[in-house]
């Protein structure tokens, strides 16, 4: 396992939370992606997104409306009128628009003094200690957060022959703290652990490179830089894989196996996966309908 200093660890912890943010005009913003592909700015904003896809209602999301010299931008517009999640944005918008149905949505302690005026709200209560502006990224390093495996990359010198590597893996987690816990970290391990354990003693090698099948083996045939190659291998055995079994291959397959057994709360994961001590790769996503 890579013995990381204060600096890397630094690095490692905000790697993810400051790749999932875009700037715009300067600022940095959090970004959530809709069904529809639209970067939202906030989690209320997916919210909305996802009911009103839920319901197939059309919509455009934070599109200027022109009043006169006055431009106007709701969060949603829809052909039966606006959603807003700020409170100024509704009443500028019953003000110059009194025709339009406009509907505040936020905070129940946001929504009060509307609700004395008579508008449409929709209002939740959150806990006290959960923040939904407020992402944050954790992360593991475990000493049994390691696999073995063997491979073959058919067109290198170095690597054409069958060999083997152990490789250590640091997962990162990106997502709003909930009474000041993104996810329990017993909860990860269990998951990262099992997820591993079907990598381990495995050969990874590219499926272009199978000849034939066999009941319970595969025929990898392929000619490189140090000859002719012709294995039987055991299916159990063997991971077979779209792509050639590089680290960083090696890195997507690890995140694909994680990312649906993952928490609901958690709306994006990172991994480090190390080929020896001193090399590997990083990869992530953000998790789709989170």
């Amino acid at each position: 396992m890579a013995n990381f200093g204060i600096k890397q660890d630094s690095l490692i912890l905000g790697s993810i939370k400051e790749r999932v943010r875009r700037s715009v005009k300067g600022k940095a913003k959090r970004a959530y992606i809709d069904a529809e592909g639209n970067l939202l700015s906030s989690t209320f904003d997916l919210a909305i997104a996802n009911i009103l896809n839920f319901a197939n209602v059309e919509y455009f999301y934070r599109k200027p409306v022109l009043i006169g010299k006055k431009k106007l931008v709701p969060a949603f517009t829809t052909k039966w009128g606006f959603i807003v999640t700020d409170e100024k944005d509704f009443v500028e918008l019953r003000q110059v628009l009194p025709s339009k149905k406009v509907l505040y949505v936020g905070r129940a302690k946001e929504a009060s003094t509307l609700a004395e005026i008579g508008a449409p709200i929709s209002s939740f209560d959150i806990d006290s200690e959960t923040d939904t502006e407020k992402l944050e990224s954790i992360f593991m390093d475990d000493p049994s957060f390691a696999f073995d495996y063997s491979h073959i990359l058919p067109w290198t010198k170095k690597c054409s022959v069958l060999h083997g590597h152990t490789s250590s893996v640091i997962v990162e987690l990106i997502g709003q703290p909930n009474k000041g816990m993104i996810v329990d970290f017993g909860d990860v391990k269990r998951i990262v652990k099992e997820t591993l354990g079907r990598m381990d003693h495995k050969l990874f090698i590219s499926k272009k490179y199978i000849a034939e099948k066999e009941g319970g083996s595969y025929r990898i045939k392929f000619n490189g830089p140090n000859g002719e190659f012709d294995l039987k291998l055991p299916k159990d055995s063997t991971l077979l894989m779209e792509g050639e079994a590089t680290i960083e291959n090696i890195g997507d397959t690890v995140l694909r196996l994680l990312s649906p057994k993952m928490p609901r709360q958690v709306q994006g994961i990172g991994v480090y996966v190390y080929e020896g001590l001193n090399k590997g790769s990083h990869i992530m996503t953000l998790l789709k309908g989170k």
